[in-house]
């Protein structure tokens, strides 16, 4: 394929030809018949170098050049990064002296380290590999690639290209979320085995929870020798039975969480991780348009399960609000306990889907709402936080949620409103020292 630099070059030396036959006329009446030829071949010259010049630095019509990629990994996290390695192999039977590689990347992933664009050269069967890293900013399920090689010859008057499709590799990308060092949800319901929740019955406990002085009615075999030694007094150990519960996690994600969906995705994320460490029995209702649920599970492949649904799920717009609560409620009815502890994640700002809820909360038996402020999550992105008509729109905002959250505990039901600027895991930590200082008034 021509290069614009040689057809430039054409185009001009057969402009100066066509202007020179122009004034041929003139010019043989002014010289000899011999200069005229000179001349004539004289400006022959230039064409016949470039055209010269091009046959012999043409490219192929065909790129023979080897591409592969290779990936340090195919699955990682939001904002972790991710190496790309490009091997590339002259297999044709000429040097390649420009060889220009660009790599494809999504819109969903940012360029962090070196460059996926060079400009390099091959010799004869010589191999070449250059990497760069990326960062993965978004959830979901991306694409790399293809990778498009151009070949040009050394004067750059021609190119040849090709896209090597065989070279896209798919990465999943999970949601991020944090780890969560003691729950302040509480379920009145619990059974009796291992799990996050303190026992009010007498006996040896399973988990140790410290050092207290020795009684004569402890056993010999809960002595705390090190202890002993220290303070020269007798020290036992003293343990707590812990008891698990059954959870539900009921996710928000219908059309007006589109904002707040990655925040709320994350709160399901550590909550089901904390609960699944000890052995309790997890499930998850997804709300959108459609209804999906996962069964009570204590397995550690639940989380994976979770996690791999929770990647693809986007904002939809529910249809019909009659049909979608037969569904909420037949799904939930059927596939869970009325005494597991419900937790509903939504920020509560539609007021059809609030009825569901209110519906759904109020026939369990124990059950919250875990409620992210989707108002001032919002607010972050408005540049104009001092215009009169933005402040008169965010004010209405904040009332109108406000009477929704009223309705809501008007009937009872418990709310737990998080400020998603807040990490998740600094909120639960506050809510536990509320939790605990409503507790002992």
């Amino acid at each position: 394929m021509f290069n614009r630099k040689i057809r430039r070059i054409v185009s001009i030396f057969f402009i100066i030809l066509l202007l020179g036959i122009g004034f041929q006329e003139e010019f043989y009446q002014l010289h000899s018949a011999s200069m005229q030829k000179g001349v004539t071949l004289l400006g022959l010259i230039p064409i016949s170098v470039a055209l010269i010049a091009y046959y012999f630095t043409k490219t192929a019509d065909k790129v023979e050049v080897l591409v592969s990629r290779k990936l340090d990994r195919m699955r990682l996290q939001e904002n972790e990064h991710l190496e790309v390695i490009i091997k590339i192999k002259n297999l044709g039977k000429k040097p390649i002296p420009i060889l220009e590689v660009r790599d494809k990347l999504p819109a969903q992933v940012s360029l962090k380290a070196g460059s996926n664009h060079i400009i390099s050269s091959l010799k004869i069967g010589e191999e070449t590999q250059f990497r760069y890293k990326v960062s993965c900013d978004y959830r979901g399920r991306w694409e790399l690639g293809p990778t498009y090689v151009r070949v040009r010859n050394f004067l750059d008057s021609s190119f040849s290209e090709r896209c090597y499709n065989e070279t896209k590799t798919k990465i999943v990308v999970v949601p991020f979320f944090e780890r969560i060092r003691d729950m302040p949800f509480r379920t009145k319901y619990p059974k009796i085995s291992d799990g996050p929740f303190h026992s009010k019955f007498k006996g040896e406990g399973l988990d140790f929870a410290g050092v207290r002085e020795y009684t004569s009615t402890d056993s010999l075999e809960r002595i705390n020798w090190p202890a002993t030694a220290k303070y020269n007094k007798l020290f036992t150990n003293e343990y707590e039975l812990f008891r698990t519960a059954d959870l539900l996690l009921v996710l928000d994600a219908t059309a007006k969480t589109t904002s707040i969906l990655d925040d709320e995705i994350k709160a399901v994320l550590s909550i089901s991780e904390y609960f699944l460490k000890y052995k309790c029995r997890v499930g998850l209702v997804v709300i959108q348009d459609a209804v999906d649920h996962f069964p009570l599970s204590s397995s550690r492949q639940q989380l994976l399960k979770f996690t791999n649904k929770l990647v693809d799920v986007q904002a939809t717009t529910v249809g019909s609000y009659s049909i979608l609560q037969k569904r909420v409620r037949n799904k939930i009815d059927l596939y869970f306990p009325m005494n597991c502890l419900t937790i509903f994640i939504s920020p509560l700002v539609d007021r059809q889907m609030n009825i569901i809820f209110k519906d759904i909360a109020l026939r369990r038996r124990n059950s919250l709402f875990l409620v992210p402020s989707i108002i001032a999550s919002e607010w972050c992105y408005v540049t104009e936080k001092d215009d009169a008509i933005n402040l008169m729109i965010h004010q209405e905002l904040l009332l109108e949620r406000e009477i929704e959250l009223t309705k809501m505990t008007h009937y009872g039901l418990v709310l737990f409103e998080w400020d998603v600027s807040t990490p998740f895991s600094i909120f639960m930590n506050k809510l536990k020292h509320v939790i605990v200082q409503r507790g002992t008034k």
